[in-house]
């Protein structure tokens, strides 16, 4: 065998591996953290102000698992005129990401369902509003 053969082969070889890398590479699933991420960043001053406004409150908000769900409890002092939306989002898999309504009963605390929910990590992120002010919070839960 001649260098020139060798040359071809080793050549033919390399071009195939980057083929194989490329093709691995694009049908790969990449999910993001967000579908508009540098929008979300640009407005990151306000979630600041939102987790400063959390911060600042006497009672903090509470998230406690229980079977077959979880449990929250708003500080007594934002009980008021409550509104705002709970995501559940999955990091590992976008799809079972889903928001509801902040509609907690008379004492403050909303229960909510997780037996259709996958086991793994989830992020609980509450955005809620009560007399004038906005606020957020995040906790990460362990569903089993």
């Amino acid at each position: 065998m001649s260098w020139g053969k060798g040359i071809i082969i080793v050549f033919i070889l390399f071009v195939g591996g980057i083929g194989v890398m490329v093709y691995k590479s694009m049908s790969k699933n990449v999910d993001l953290v967000a579908a508009n991420y540098y929008e979300n960043e640009l407005k990151y001053q306000e979630q600041i102000n939102k987790i400063n406004n959390s911060n600042s409150l006497k009672e903090q908000l509470k998230v406690e698992i229980t079977e077959g769900g979880l449990y929250l409890q708003f500080p007594k002092e934002t009980t008021q005129d409550l509104s705002g939306e709970i995501v559940f989002y999955r990091p590992s898999d976008e799809r079972g990401d889903f928001k509801i309504p902040v509609r907690p009963e008379g004492n403050g605390k909303q229960f909510v369902s997780t037996l259709s929910l996958k086991k793994g990590m989830w992020k609980v992120q509450v955005n809620w509003k009560s007399g004038g002010k906005d606020y957020f919070n995040e906790e990460k839960v362990m569903i089993q």
